[in-house]
Order: C-alpha cells, then sequence, then structure tokens
C-alpha cells in the first residue's frame, strides 16, 4: 500500500490556492460576491492580530464563513500581498485527512521557501473535523508567530484565550437581505445607508418593506437563498439540507458527546416550534424524553452551532433568578422555522413570535447580545429588554404588538409602562408594531411605538449596535 506522498499533497494544495501560479485562474472564487456588513471588521481583526491568538470565524452552516476568506484572501492580493504567502485549506476535504495541519502547512512552506518567522497568512476552513483542533490551531499559531491565521468552524467554542473572542458571523440581518436583494435603494432612495439615517419612511414605503420582512422571515436567513448571482435555489430547501446535511449530523454531534441523533432533533424540532415562548427544563426533559443533564449537553450543542439562542429570565424588578429553570428560546434566524414547518403568513398565528425572533437575530453579530433577556412573573411579562452591563438596569424594554392592538388608543400596555417606572424610569420603552408609528406616553412614560420591520432595519446603526459596523 502506498501513502500520499508530500507531492501529491501539494497538487491538491496548489488547486484549493489558485493564485500560487498567478495568471488569469488566480482570482478567488467568490471574488464578486456581495460583501457581509461584517467583512471589514473581520479582515481587520486578521491584518491587526492580537498576538499570536489565531482569530476564529464562528457562524453557522450556510452563513458564508468561506466566502468572507475567500473575499479575505483576494482582498490581501489586491493590496499586493505576496500570493505565495497566503495558504487556504478546506478541511472537509478527503485527501487531507490522513494528514496532519501541521504537515500541510510544511509542506506549502518548503514549497515557497517560509521559515518559521515568515509572515504567512492561512486560512483553514471548517477546523473542527479535526480531532482537538483548538490546541492543534494554537501550536501551529506559537510555531509561526509571525504569521496570521484564521480558522472557521461552525459551533461557538473558542481556542482558548482569554482576549481572543470568537468573530460571530450570523445569519443575515433584515439590512444585509435588503442589500442583498437590491431593495434598499428602491425602498429608501439612493442615499440609503449613507449616515445616520432616521427611523422614518413614507406609508407606501412603509406596506414595501413589510413585504420585504415577510420575505426574510421566511426564506431570508442565507446568503445563498437570497443572493442574487443564485436564483435557482429554494430557500427553505437549502437550509433543511444544510441542517440535515451538517449541523443536526451524526458524525459531527458525536463530536460534542451526542450519540443519539433522533433525541437531539426532536428537541430542536420542538424547540424551533416554540421560537420566542418561554419553556422550562421539566416541560423539555417530559417531551423529549431525556434526563436533564442530557438536556443541558442538547441545548448547549444546539447554541454553540448557532441554531438557537438562549435568553435568561428576570423578575419584575429585573433581578435574576437564584435557579434558572425557564429561559425564553429563540431560532437563530426565522426563516429555520419555514424550513422545518412552512412559510408562515403575516396574519397566522407563528407570525408575531416569528417577527419577534426576527427582532431578536439582529443582535447575534453584537456583543450587545449578552444583555438580552425577558422578565415574567405572575401575572406579567415583558417579551424583550436589554441590561445595561454597568448597573444591571434595562436600558431598553420592548412589547412586541404585531396586531397593532394600541393603534387607537384606549387600554395602554400597562404592564411595560409599569415595570419601567420601577427599574429604570430613564429606560426607553418601544412597542413594536406591524404599520404603526407614532409617540405615546402613558402614565408618565414616553413609549415610541415603531414597526418592528422598520426598526429592524434600522437599528444596525444604532449605537448599542455601532461597534457590529466599524473595525473591531
Amino acid at each position: 500500500m502506498h501513502f500520499i506522498p508530500d507531492d501529491v499533497l501539494f497538487q491538491r494544495l496548489a488547486f484549493d490556492n489558485p493564485w500560487w501560479a498567478g495568471g488569469t485562474g488566480a482570482k478567488p472564487k467568490f471574488h464578486d460576491f456581495i460583501k457581509r456588513a461584517y467583512f471589514s471588521a473581520f479582515f481587520s481583526r486578521f491584518i491587526n492580530p492580537i498576538g499570536t491568538e489565531p482569530l476564529l470565524l464562528a457562524g453557522p452552516s450556510g452563513a458564508g464563513k468561506t466566502v468572507m476568506i475567500r473575499q479575505a484572501v483576494a482582498q490581501l492580493l489586491e493590496t499586493g500581498v505576496a500570493p505565495t504567502s497566503i495558504f487556504y485549506c478546506s478541511l472537509t476535504t478527503p485527501s487531507y485527512t490522513g494528514a496532519s495541519l501541521e504537515r500541510l502547512l510544511d509542506v506549502f512552506a518548503a514549497r515557497y521557501g517560509h521559515g518559521l518567522d515568515s509572515e504567512i497568512n492561512v486560512f483553514l476552513d471548517d477546523v473542527q473535523y479535526i480531532k482537538n483542533w483548538q490546541t492543534t490551531v494554537r501550536a501551529l499559531a506559537g510555531k509561526w508567530p509571525k504569521g496570521r491565521i484564521a480558522v472557521s468552524v461552525f459551533s461557538g467554542a473558542t481556542t482558548g484565550g482569554k482576549d481572543d473572542p470568537a468573530f460571530v458571523l450570523p445569519p443575515l440581518t433584515f439590512l444585509e437581505f435588503l442589500r442583498f436583494r437590491g431593495s434598499e435603494e428602491k425602498l429608501f432612495g439612493a442615499g440609503a445607508g449613507k449616515g445616520s439615517a432616521q427611523m422614518s419612511v413614507s406609508p407606501e414605503a412603509l406596506k414595501a418593506l413589510n413585504a420585504e420582512f415577510n420575505q426574510y422571515v421566511n426564506f431570508g436567513g442565507f446568503p445563498k437563498g437570497v443572493s442574487p448571482q443564485i436564483e435557482d435555489i429554494s430557500g427553505p430547501a437549502f437550509i433543511r439540507d444544510e441542517l440535515a446535511a451538517k449541523v443536526l449530523h451524526k458524525d459531527l454531534a458525536s463530536l460534542a458527546g451526542i450519540n443519539d441523533i433522533q433525541e437531539l432533533n426532536r428537541l430542536f424540532a420542538i424547540l424551533a416550534f416554540n421560537t420566542a415562548r418561554e419553556v422550562t427544563i421539566e416541560e423539555l426533559t417530559k417531551a423529549v424524553g431525556v434526563a436533564k443533564n442530557t438536556l443541558r449537553k442538547y441545548l448547549d450543542y444546539l447554541e454553540h452551532a448557532f441554531l438557537i439562542r438562549r435568553l435568561p429570565r428576570v423578575d419584575r424588578q429585573a433581578k435574576p433568578f437564584q435557579r434558572a429553570v425557564a429561559f425564553k428560546v429563540y431560532l437563530t434566524a426565522p426563516c429555520l422555522y419555514a424550513a422545518l414547518f412552512g412559510p408562515a403568513s403575516p396574519d397566522s398565528d407563528a407570525f408575531p413570535r416569528l417577527a419577534e425572533t426576527a427582532l431578536v437575530s439582529q443582535w447575534l453579530g453584537s456583543e450587545a447580545v449578552g444583555n438580552l433577556a425577558y422578565a415574567s412573573w405572575r401575572g406579567g411579562t415583558i417579551d424583550l429588554l436589554s441590561l445595561n452591563p454597568a448597573t444591571g438596569k434595562p436600558d431598553h424594554v420592548f412589547e412586541i404588538d404585531w396586531r397593532d392592538t394600541y393603534a387607537g388608543g384606549g387600554k395602554g400596555p400597562e404592564n411595560l409602562t409599569a415595570f419601567v417606572k420601577e427599574t429604570n424610569p430613564t429606560a426607553r420603552a418601544y412597542i413594536m408594531t406591524h404599520t404603526t408609528a407614532r409617540q405615546a406616553t402613558m402614565s408618565g412614560t414616553e413609549i415610541t411605538l415603531a414597526p418592528l420591520a422598520l426598526y429592524a432595519y434600522w437599528m444596525e446603526r444604532a449605537s448599542m449596535l455601532s461597534s457590529f459596523d466599524s473595525a473591531a
């Protein structure tokens, strides 16, 4: 039996790195695709690394991590970086299975004369398939101290450094969805996206914006399903296939110590159906038929795989509970619901919860997502709130009113105003509506009624998410 020699490995690597040869074939794949809003911040993090720590690009399968890595390669080439100093490797390639990462990099370095002090640029795609990849990648970073290394995974693990948080690439935001479809300028004019636009829109444009939002909720979470360059792919089918082939696949789940994939699938279906609802550990253990420790392991896996997001519960004083027996669960993209259960119409029972899910998903690429919570107590609830990390008090409080029940005045949001008064009278109170837009005051509390779709579009420019749009 013959083993794969280094020269054959190099031939395969050269196929994945056509820029080494130069010429017309050197243009990286996906070079002309629309860039995610996160690209500039990611590229800045890559070219300005934190010490020798590798940059971890994490996010759900299908979010565009491979495309963004290829676009980073293209930008390096455009800025004059030597093509033979750029190394890309996808660890899903079967011919690399028997070779260590160190050997692959050594084959590349030997061919182009790179010493251990060389300034090489390394991109390792889908590295989660490598056993003990965190240790291996950090060892490579130590071996090549002047190298810049980025790795992609579709789990939320870190490489182990305290100062190297993962760069998260979440599903598409609503703003990105509009830009991928070329709808933003049609709705908001040629100056859309430039400067700090006001949260306002004409009634005619709001109707069109809501139509786009309906599309986003059902089909719009992932670039491959909405990109204008790819028009022959059904969004829900693509998402469903990605889930089955990768994230919920037995082989990958087993890497996280999960052996019963059917139990995992059953839990995910239950959570997806209950997106934007409060659930309890007790309810879930009975529904799935597993022990609490097993359930928690499944929940951690689904959250690390960026399929769900759990929000903690606080009481009517905005204080956390000592025992976290209940939490609110959200799909990371509302279109996952359509992939499992079919599209939902705006007047369906499920759509208000999917709209709330879409709102929460706008935070997923920001550190501010860690400040989100909800409140519930006997006789009252607050759908969503943002806690100030310095004071622990809520600074933004949201109630979802997709049916526009407060449009005509009358009985107001008593729970909302009472909660704001008791916890932080200076907090901003919002009612997220379908079509209603106006200011209101109740019991001395100022309230902004804003169409949820408009707020989801606008909030990317809000101060609480401004770091997302700039290079970190």
